[in-house]
């Protein structure tokens, strides 16, 4: 009998390989869904830079990896670092940011999410981090269901670009219990 059961761990330098085709995997899907505007059509590990990018975050310690049976099926990026294309002022100061939460988007997949966001809550509390805070593309009410779900409440809007290319993104903040 196949084990199922969810481990997640600190990803290392020899997962960036499985994150990256996990990455693509997922653009793929949303493509397939007609989403190309919410990450594009390139696939991850074709950009430029990107895949050097998670290189670089899984030697920071600021990647999770979520296995099944050995296979990647879902990734966690957070650190205490709000990017700087969040409007300033509207994360609480000292707060853990969710980067990325990505899933595999088959039956390995279910779950894993929710998994994902109550790992970032112990690794936030773990650092005193007063809330967790995190940033999605806008046009997917999906996403926004899914983080109401968790407790998080929408902030800020903003739009990420120019032009045609510009994305209206939605901040998002978690506060933690006894912060």
């Amino acid at each position: 009998m196949p084990e199922h059961r969810l481990h997640l761990r600190q990803a290392t330098a020899g997962d960036v390989p499985a994150l990256l085709s996990l990455m693509d995997s997922v653009l793929k899907w949303l493509v397939a869904q007609g989403r190309p505007e919410q990450w594009g059509t390139v696939p991850f590990s074709q950009q430029a830079g990107f895949p050097e990018r998670v290189a670089d975050w899984t030697s920071q310690g600021v990647i999770t990896v979520a296995e099944r049976g050995g296979a990647c099926v879902g990734l966690l990026a957070a650190a205490p670092v709000v990017p700087p294309r969040v409007p300033d002022g509207v994360v609480p100061e000292g707060s853990m940011f969710i980067h990325s939460v990505m899933t595999d988007r088959g039956p390995d997949g279910c779950g894993v999410g929710s998994a994902l966001l109550a790992h970032a809550e112990h690794l936030a509390k773990a650092q005193g981090a007063p809330a967790l805070a995190l940033d999605h593309w806008a046009g997917s009410p999906e996403l926004g269901r899914i983080y109401d779900e968790h407790g998080y409440v929408r902030v800020a809007e903003y739009t990420d670009g120019q032009g045609e290319s510009a994305d209206r993104n939605l901040v998002r903040v978690r506060r933690l219990k006894g912060r």
